[in-house]
């Protein structure tokens, strides 16, 4: 399928969540381009409820096997029957300690989390290559070293001569967003092969031109957006995917599928256990 259809699926699966539907369309369309396989079984780390795990299978196709690990109960308990129905288990554990006997998985992926994994992230990257078997493939999307300098209202607090002010809205954001560990694309490829593995590729996919936008989707007056979870005839959540669809159009189809990493926010590594 063509890019356009991974900015409708988004829409279609994030109706309510604009900010969802416009970072997803961009992260689905560069997997699709990367050529990500989900090879069974695998291991999604921070599936939270399942949601993108969902989107991704529609975008990519079903896995036979997938498990999911989620430190926060809360998120697990959210899952709604599709994603019940996809997961062979949604489980609580922690990346540092996986829940797993060695080569369990062929693709394990963490989906916009692997940044959130502090203090033990050099743990955690072990623990994905001992469960892993040898052939394996490693997929993470993560945030890089320039990325919270490009949201709307740090640049904007900066631009004022507040670069204070601006560090703390960032700081904020990144806490909310558990963006803990922001490295440059060169980082998180080393961090990576430190743990045993070799890197495949590394592109971009978020550029920082577009980090403004986005953050100003997730700005906290926008989140009022996520009440429309609770419309619940289709004919009017089709209306507002298509409402979303429409305003991110241009957007989506200006940018290509695979950028510079080093010209973007969020970036896209494969890695395999050799």
């Amino acid at each position: 399928s063509d890019s356009k259809d991974m900015l409708a699926l988004s829409a279609k699966r994030y109706w309510f969540k604009p900010v969802a539907i416009f970072f997803n369309a961009f992260q689905l369309r560069a997997y699709q381009a990367a050529g990500m396989k989900l090879d069974s079984p695998v291991l999604d780390v921070g599936c939270s409820d399942g949601g993108f795990g969902v989107l991704l299978s529609e975008a990519l196709g079903r896995p036979e096997q997938l498990a999911g690990i989620d430190t926060l109960q809360g998120a697990l308990d959210a899952a709604g029957d599709e994603a019940r129905a996809l997961y062979r288990e949604m489980l609580r554990a922690s990346a540092t300690e996986l829940p797993f006997p060695d080569r369990s998985f062929k693709t394990v992926m963490a989906n916009a989390s692997l940044f959130a994994i502090h203090p033990y992230l050099d743990k955690a990257i072990a623990e994905f290559h001992r469960v892993l078997q040898p052939g394996g493939a490693f997929y993470a999307s993560v945030c890089t070293d320039q990325y919270d300098q490009h949201y709307w209202l740090t640049r904007l607090l900066n631009r004022a001569g507040s670069p204070s002010l601006a560090r703390r809205y960032a700081d904020a954001m990144n806490a909310r967003l558990m963006q803990t560990h922001r490295f440059t694309p060169q980082q998180w490829q080393e961090r990576i092969v430190r743990g045993g593995f070799s890197i495949r590729q590394c592109s971009g996919f978020l550029s920082l031109a577009d980090t403004p936008f986005w953050s100003f989707l997730a700005w906290t007056p926008l989140r009022m957006n996520g009440v429309l979870r609770y419309v619940t005839s289709p004919r009017w959540r089709s209306r507002i995917a298509a409402f979303y669809e429409r305003c991110f159009r241009r957007r989506f189809e200006n940018r290509a599928a695979l950028l510079p990493p080093e010209t973007c926010g969020y970036i896209f590594i494969e890695a395999v256990k050799a």
